[in-house]
């Protein structure tokens, strides 16, 4: 049995891999059995943080050659770690000879109190299922807008999957002071619980440091090559947290986990298969003839029908818009400088000198207004044609004179 927790984000290069590595340091050396797994899906980021290059790695465990004792590395600075490699990709696909082959390797380890999944970023079907599949969830966000987007890209496919979501935490990295990340978070929680309706809780945020960065090219934790740094005690703040008796998860024995893990991925590959099948279906029945003349006949004869009832629509608005513009064109201009008696007219004096025509009959007291585009008169008298006051009613008649008075 042991407490499974997750850690991903929505945007890689937050700083996912450096807080699970170090979190899972800190937690070791508070005296907890920890194991840290790379599953960013063949990017080795862990290794590459810690300078270490393992010669197999998952997927030799899944193919029956090694036994996950073979390919664990043991006791790096008080934490074990399973390189995922290319085998963490394979788990999307897995034979059911693979699949029981996977379960059982890690039967035999219950040993541990923490195991940290690192997985990688996005939405990707493995990343989904990790974090289904334990009862808790480390959640990396930093203050770029981009980051914050996916974070809820990532929160709302998580949720549209099903009910059941672990406890969702959350980790501001990389700010500059206690009060941006609270800024930041309460802007991520306000739009999750808004249009999600999921819950989030802030385990904390880890200070932007120019340490972490060269703790990174040294290929060393900053944990161990800066302990005194704000980042480190950010970390050791961190561990706290998750080993206080308000933030305990509930411990899972490990072939659980991985069951889980395995019925969510099948259960997305048969959904998407499902899905492409029906595509196909649909396709080739669209490509499928006529089963016979008269069926075709009758889809004719209701399309055409179905034509002719809408022109007969659009020939009545045409004539009810045609009606309301005689009846604007006759208006005294008089009238209309003394006295606001028609309804179409805007009410602003900055349209004035438009005419303005409604969209369609009104119903229930709605109107909507469509202005009349507005024109200089040109200058060729001969050439105008029908106005009211300086403006066109006719487009077409309109762009006419326009050519005749530009030639």
């Amino acid at each position: 049995m042991a407490k499974i927790i997750t850690v991903t984000s929505g945007k890689g290069g937050v700083g996912k891999t450096g807080i699970s590595l170090n979190l899972s340091l800190s937690l070791a050396q508070k005296g907890y059995k920890v194991c840290l797994f790379d599953a960013d899906l063949g990017l080795a980021n862990v290794n590459i943080i810690t300078g270490l290059f393992p010669e197999y790695g998952l997927e030799e465990v899944i193919q029956g050659k090694k036994t996950l004792s073979d390919i664990i590395i043991k006791n790096y600075q008080g934490i074990d770690i399973i390189p995922g490699s290319s085998g963490v990709q394979k788990m999307a696909d897995l034979t059911a000879e693979e699949a029981n082959n996977l379960v059982h390797a890690f039967m035999d380890m219950d040993g541990y109190d923490y195991f940290i999944i690192d997985t990688s970023a996005g939405i990707s079907t493995q990343v989904l299922s990790f974090c289904r599949a334990c009862h808790e969830m480390i959640l990396v966000i930093t203050p770029e807008p981009t980051s914050l987007t996916d974070a809820y890209s990532l929160l709302k496919v998580l949720g549209s999957k099903g009910k059941n979501l672990p406890t969702i935490r959350v980790i501001v990295n990389q700010v500059k002071n206690a009060e941006n990340a609270q800024a930041i978070y309460k802007k991520l929680r306000k739009t999750v619980f808004r249009f999600l309706s999921i819950k989030l809780t802030p385990l904390g945020i880890v200070a932007h440091d120019p340490k972490v960065r060269a703790a990174i090219i040294s290929q060393t934790p900053f944990l161990l090559a800066f302990p005194n740094s704000v980042a480190s005690r950010c970390l050791h703040s961190l561990a706290k947290k998750l080993t206080e008796k308000s933030f305990l998860s509930k411990e899972m024995p490990m072939e659980l986990f991985w069951l889980n893990y395995l019925e969510l991925c099948n259960g997305q590959k048969k959904k998407a298969v499902l899905q492409k099948e029906t595509e196909v279906t649909s396709s080739s029945l669209q490509k499928l003839p006529a089963a016979s003349s008269v069926t075709e006949e009758s889809h004719l004869a209701a399309t055409i029908a179905s034509m002719e009832n809408k022109m007969l629509e659009l020939s009545q608005e045409i004539s009810q818009m045609h009606s309301l513009l005689l009846q604007l064109l006759n208006k005294d201009s008089a009238n209309n400088k003394t006295e606001d008696t028609n309804p179409w007219e805007p009410e602003n004096d900055d349209a004035g000198n438009c005419v303005v025509v409604p969209l369609k009959a009104p119903k229930r007291q709605e109107r909507e207004m469509l202005k009349v585009m507005e024109a200089e008169l040109p200058a060729n008298p001969d050439m105008q044609p029908p106005k009211s006051g300086k403006l066109f009613f006719d487009f077409e008649a309109w762009l006419q004179a326009k050519s005749h008075a530009s030639s």
